[in-house]
């Protein structure tokens, strides 16, 4: 037998007796207890375990500021658009209130009604109203509309005053607040006429009532229509201050807040309106005891 045969069977014999211990052990270990070898795996992963936390924390690091940054990149995208979206609401919201404040302002002026033979023209105050010597107010409408002085001026609520000057695009007006705004008018509950003169304040004082009238707080003043330069019936203010002799009113308009006013056209024709404290179209008193100023039925459907 050769040597190299010899030496092939011992290489299986050793393979074979391998194999053998190998199954024993298996066996072996198949009926051993297997705590202790959990017990080792368990020690094992507490030695592990801080490695790995420790070697792995780099890498959260890492991982957290790369997040850290897209979420930057991402708030500050949505902040460009949000910041797009909310100078857009700005400009809408701007927009919503000059037209909010256009509409209310028109509607001041869209209830106002236009007596027999005049045409109102809607105005724009360009000034604003009162002043410490005169209460007058531009308006954005001159001889080229057909504006003429002497024009009433008025709102849905009631009269504002006279147009005193004009030019070609714009006019003047004489609010009846101003202390040379004289204006006739009558009580609206007994038909007495009288005269509201201004004071350049927010209140008219109301003259030349005749003695048997009995003005009442709450009393609505009309204009009377005397000279035919004013429409009659026209709101001037209520009275608000009754006390001895003296009468105060409060007017109908908002003489401060002036956006917008109708002027109305037409209707004087032959009227000399270079005189607009109407002294030749109104007396104030009659002229003798037994005469009256005005000839007819009041409110109450009483003979006057």
């Amino acid at each position: 037998m050769r040597a190299s045969d010899k030496a092939k069977i011992r290489q299986r014999r050793i393979g074979h007796t391998l194999l053998v211990v190998a199954s024993f052990s298996l066996m072996f270990l198949g009926k051993a207890d297997f705590n202790a070898l959990r017990s080792a795996r368990m020690g094992l992963n507490d030695f592990i375990a801080p490695v790995v936390d420790l070697l792995s924390a780099p890498v959260r690091g890492v991982e957290t500021m790369v997040q850290g940054i897209r979420t930057v990149a991402s708030l500050r995208a949505e902040n460009v658009r949000l910041q797009a979206e909310n100078a857009m609401l700005k400009r809408w919201r701007r927009r919503a209130e000059i037209l909010e404040s256009e509409n209310r302002q028109l509607r001041s002026v869209a209830g106002a009604v236009s007596p027999d033979r005049r045409v109102a023209l809607t105005a724009r105050a360009v000034t604003a109203p009162g002043g410490a010597f005169a209460h007058t107010v531009l308006v954005a409408n001159g001889s080229d509309q057909g504006i003429a002085a002497g024009n009433p001026v008025v709102t849905a609520d009631g009269l504002v005053g006279l147009v005193v000057d004009v030019g070609a695009a714009y006019s003047r007006v004489l609010m009846i607040s101003d202390i040379n705004a004289q204006i006739p008018v009558i009580l609206a509950s007994s038909s007495w006429p009288g005269v509201t003169t201004g004071n350049n304040g927010p209140f008219l004082a109301l003259r030349y009532l005749p003695e048997e009238a009995m003005p009442r707080v709450g009393e609505l003043v009309l204009t009377s229509g005397h000279g035919g330069v004013l429409p009659a019936g026209v709101p001037v203010g209520r009275i608000d201050l009754v006390q001895d002799d003296y009468v105060r009113i409060k007017p109908a308009v908002d003489l401060r807040n002036l956006s917008y006013v109708s002027i109305l056209v037409g209707g004087t024709d032959g009227i000399d309106t270079n005189n607009l404290e109407l002294g030749e179209y109104y007396t104030p008193l009659p002229r003798d005891d037994d005469s009256r100023l005005f000839e007819g039925v009041n409110a109450l459907g009483e003979r006057q």
